[in-house]
């Protein structure tokens, strides 16, 4: 059985026959070849399934299957510069797991339908970069903190009283009591550093005011390090 291997580890393998798995990220047919690009987590790849190189099954499930339906195929790995990432599948075998209803978004659409669609556009090439990029910054940032001594804490995100900043709080009814959603984990992080000393959050902060920029967020992740003085 072919070795499966993440789109942006293909290319260790040229020459080699792997396997693939994930989503049809495009699909077009041209002759007796049918081009699917497969996306997963970790980018796409190209797989060109030819007609005399794969059985009737195969070659049947290729032609049925739709954008974004999950798939496996197999093949030999080969460099094509006319391929996206420039390595493509010469597929022998293909499978659909499950085929996907007819996928809502196409190219150029308007902000508006992409906001209302956004649990599918999630899956598009600039949100999945988006979302490793804000991976990367949230490790990096504890990765920085842990270095220099820093120990993580997890304050509660529902309290009573807000910090110093005066910001605007949204209200809850918590059990028949007045509560907020927080806007900062001061009084918690000033309280354990006579215990831990060097201290940081990472967690959502909420603030109630409203604005006149698109800039302002009411909910935001919030990093706040803080340390005692010590002469």
């Amino acid at each position: 059985m072919a070795k499966r291997v993440l789109a942006n580890e293909a290319k260790k393998y040229v020459g080699k026959e792997i396997a693939i798995s994930g989503w049809v990220y495009r699909k077009r047919e041209s002759g007796g070849i049918i081009f699917v690009i497969v996306r997963d987590s970790s980018g796409i790849i190209q797989a060109a399934i030819k007609k005399g190189n794969v059985d009737e099954k195969s070659w049947q499930q290729a032609s049925q299957t739709t954008i974004e339906s999950s798939v496996k195929l197999s093949g030999v790995l080969k460099q094509d510069e006319r391929a996206p990432t420039g390595y493509e599948v010469e597929a022998s075998s293909f499978e659909k797991m499950q085929v996907s209803e007819p996928f809502p978004i196409t190219e150029y659409q308007s902000p508006e339908l992409l906001l209302d669609k956004r649990h599918l556009w999630l899956r598009s090439q600039r949100m999945t970069t988006i979302l490793k990029i804000r991976a990367y910054v949230f490790r990096y940032a504890r990765e920085f903190l842990d270095k220099r001594g820093f120990f993580e804490i997890t304050p509660p995100l529902i309290t009573v009283a807000g910090g110093e900043t005066g910001a605007d709080l949204f209200e809850v009814n918590y059990f028949g009591q007045k509560a907020y959603l927080t806007e900062s984990s001061q009084l918690y992080a000033e309280a354990l550093i006579f215990a831990l000393e060097k201290v940081y959050s990472f967690a959502p902060s909420y603030r109630a005011e409203k604005s006149r920029t698109n800039k302002h967020l009411a909910e935001y992740w919030h990093l706040e390090p803080r340390w005692p003085t010590i002469t």
